[in-house]
């Protein structure tokens, strides 16, 4: 059968003389040359399933915020890092899934702009679209572990790269942030079908770097305040997400693959890991909260909270709402509400930003309620309560906006477990036999770290006060 295989082709070539399709030879679906746009969309796509997975084998974070708690086995919620690497895999996910991909999308942009006068047009944009991405995830890096390799990272010829400085990084990124904001809306992005969050609307894009920046300012308050209120206050007077419709997320689809992680988590995964936390039903209920539908199913109508912390029943409380069982929920890492407490928490310091805080902080709360279906109506109900309205809940401000952006970000686990971080509050429970102070303020290093850099890795934890889930980052000085 060979030979008369090959006999055929010598026909064929005989017949075509010089006239060969080189495109016959051509693999297209296993492809030699990737093109930026799709190392830009799967660089991205890898982040916000990491961002939004509540899997225990890389995301805790809606565990450490005690939004959940677990039913069977506890670890995670009894803060096991040691026989658990899940900063394992938040690290390999971040350095090899996301931001090497996003390097090689740069090179490839750039490459594919040579002598293509429209595409060399496109490029500063297409570009700081890439470096915005690249901030997010080095920041993650940073609020998650302090000091991690950022000059020398991604370098496949350097396996043993230095740990930078946690602040020194945190300046740079705000340093590359104002660039991204100078090019990201200067001309178009990747195309609207590579785009899973904007569809190619610059301008929204845009809102989500000056909304980033907002964020990373505001993590500076209390450790580089003048640096804080600089670039607080330059964020402030942009154009900022200050509306649903601009929150920076990705849209999932209703079809596998393309659903959003928490669906295969909780629904496709036929597991039931997952109750709702007592620290938070707890925190709702008096409230009168609208939103705890939306978070949660009702148990003999009523919300409960399962035990944090312990292995519940399954049945030993509300389970988690069909809302966040939808495969296509917007995966939403910057949102409205998040940002309006932002800016509640510089106008309570002082910044010059252009509302009070009270202002601020009663327009987080109805984004957020407006986000989770509620009306206008329900926010106005709900902060009418003297036990929600500014003037007269309990605490100073650091408590007030503390609690109210703690439930506001309850499908990003990791700004409330940050949110806990930053302000100590508001207050949540301590594990069977621990105390307050087991509550990790960060994940130690990959034990691989150890292993194959273990110089640098060693100088880092030194660096930063011990290697341990509870020292605290460089800007949570409280």
């Amino acid at each position: 059968m060979k030979k008369y295989i090959i006999s055929a082709i010598s026909l064929f070539l005989v017949f075509t003389s010089c006239e060969v399709d080189e495109g016959l030879n051509i693999d297209t679906k296993n492809p030699t040359t990737v093109p930026a746009s799709g190392l830009f969309t799967n660089g991205t796509r890898n982040m916000f399933d990491l961002m939004n997975s509540t899997s225990v084998n890389n995301n805790v974070f809606r565990l450490y915020a005690q939004y959940f708690a677990q039913t069977t086995y506890p670890d995670e919620s009894q803060y096991n890092q040691v026989t658990r690497d899940i900063g394992g895999s938040i690290w390999n996910t971040m350095y090899r899934d996301v931001l090497q991909d996003l390097k090689g999308a740069k090179e490839l942009a750039a490459k594919e702009a040579e002598g293509d006068p429209v595409a060399s047009q496109h490029l500063p944009a297409k570009l700081a679209q890439i470096d915005f991405i690249q901030v997010y995830a080095y920041s993650v890096l940073v609020d998650t572990f302090g000091n991690v390799p950022y000059t020398e990272a991604l370098d496949t010829n350097n396996p043993t790269p230095v740990y930078d400085d946690a602040a020194t990084i945190y300046t740079d990124l705000l340093t590359r942030l104002d660039n991204v904001i100078s090019n990201i809306n200067t001309g178009n992005g990747f195309e609207a079908t590579q785009d899973p969050i904007y569809q190619g609307d610059m301008s929204k894009w845009l809102k989500a770097a000056v909304s980033l920046k907002l964020r990373l300012a505001m993590r500076l308050a209390d450790s580089n305040p003048t640096l804080s209120q600089q670039k607080a206050e330059e964020a402030a007077s942009a154009s900022l997400i200050l509306a649903n419709a601009d929150n920076f997320g990705i849209k999932y689809l209703e079809a596998a693959p393309n659903t959003n992680p928490l669906w295969v988590d909780l629904v496709q995964s036929g597991r039931t890991d997952y109750i709702a936390a007592n620290t938070l039903v707890d925190a709702m209920n008096p409230l009168n909260d609208p939103r705890l539908g939306s978070y949660f199913e009702q148990l003999g109508g009523v919300y409960v909270g399962g035990t944090y912390g312990s292995a519940n029943s399954p049945t030993g409380g509300s389970a988690i709402s069909d809302l966040m069982k939808t495969p296509d929920l917007p995966g939403n890492i910057i949102t409205a509400a998040e940002v309006n407490f932002l800016l509640a928490e510089a106008a309570a310091r002082g910044y010059t930003v252009s509302n009070t805080t009270e202002g601020y902080y009663n327009e987080g709360i109805t984004q957020s309620i407006l986000e989770w279906q509620g009306s206008a109506t329900d926010a106005t109900t709900y902060l009418a309560q003297a036990s929600v309205a500014y003037p007269t809940a309990a605490g100073d401000w650091k408590q007030k906006i503390a609690t109210q952006k703690w439930i506001a970000m309850y499908n990003n686990g990791f700004e409330g477990w940050t949110t806990w971080r930053i302000f100590d509050a508001p207050t949540l429970n301590a594990p069977t036999g621990m105390s307050l102070s087991d509550i990790p303020t960060r994940f130690t290093y990959p034990v691989v770290q150890a292993q194959l850099n273990n110089e640098n890795n060693a100088a880092a934890g030194a660096a930063i006060g011990g290697n341990f889930k509870t020292t605290k980052l460089f800007w949570d000085l409280n």
